[in-house]
């Protein structure tokens, strides 16, 4: 008999062992770390949580471009050039 379920994968002990040396984090950044599609990485993740084997530790909310925004902000690249990383302050 197998010590670990049979819905248990590589990709499960992989995120177990990153989040056994790591801080909680978000799942997208699990699967950039881990080099493993986002969704996938999401997938199991909540098998690991239906398992009980990691867990949430806040409802924060996390955001994301809109399909208006990713339109703005290629309006705004093409007349004023990328915009540079850092802290932005009104002019």
């Amino acid at each position: 008999m197998s010590q670990y379920p049979d819905w248990f994968r590589r990709a499960d002990a992989a995120i177990l062992s990153y989040l056994s040396r790591e801080r909680p984090t978000y799942t997208p950044l699990i699967a950039n770390r881990l080099g493993m599609p986002t969704d996938y990485a999401e997938e199991r993740v909540e098998n690991l949580v239906d398992a009980g084997l990691v867990e949430p530790v806040s409802a924060e909310v996390v955001y994301r471009i809109t399909e208006r925004g990713e339109h703005q902000l290629a309006a705004y690249t093409e007349h004023e050039g990328a915009p540079e990383p850092g802290l932005v302050v009104p002019s």
